[in-house]
């Protein structure tokens, strides 16, 4: 008689603790359940993970190796449930959205350098006056991503670290 065995994942405080780590809000904690199949086939109420001697309590005394499983798992987790069933939500997922600065009457010309230096310069200064995340900064630094060429942008970042950019912020 073969009796399956429920998959008990990381306990909800370490999972917390790798979320924080990262950086991540704790809300976007995934929220794993264990469902315990009954033998008729319904399903039970979630069943609690069972507290196990190995389990540590905390990422620190984790390995590099189980730290490293502990995300792919959390990865998977979290790419299945956005990719949904047979991958059909997938390439939406892969296909991001192309947003492109909008017209803007102080660059009416065909040539836009001078609109995408300007758009670059009012993101630095836009995040230094209210923060990268605020919605106004974000669009310009949209704006500036989607009309510089790549080779201008790493140009002029290499400038602002090493301090030479002509710009005040």
């Amino acid at each position: 008689v073969s009796c399956p065995l429920p998959r008990v994942g990381p306990s909800a405080a370490m999972l917390r603790q790798f979320f924080t780590s990262l950086g991540l809000p704790t809300m976007a904690m995934p929220q794993l359940m264990v469902h315990a199949k009954a033998d008729d086939g319904e399903d039970e109420a979630p069943a609690a993970p069972a507290p196990k001697a190995s389990v540590p309590s905390s990422l620190e005394s984790l390995s590099a190796e189980e730290i490293e499983d502990l995300k792919n798992e959390i990865v998977n987790e979290v790419v299945g449930k956005i990719a949904g069933e047979d991958n059909e939500n997938l390439q939406d997922f892969l296909e991001p959205e192309l947003l492109t600065a909008p017209y803007d009457p102080r660059f009416p010309n065909r040539n836009q350098a001078r609109h995408c230096f300007v758009r670059f310069n009012e993101f630095f200064k836009c995040a230094h006056e209210r923060g990268e995340d605020h919605p106004r900064c974000v669009f310009y630094q949209r704006a500036y991503q989607s009309m510089c060429p790549s080779d201008w942008v790493e140009n002029w970042q290499e400038l602002r670290d090493k301090g030479l950019w002509t710009g005040k912020y």
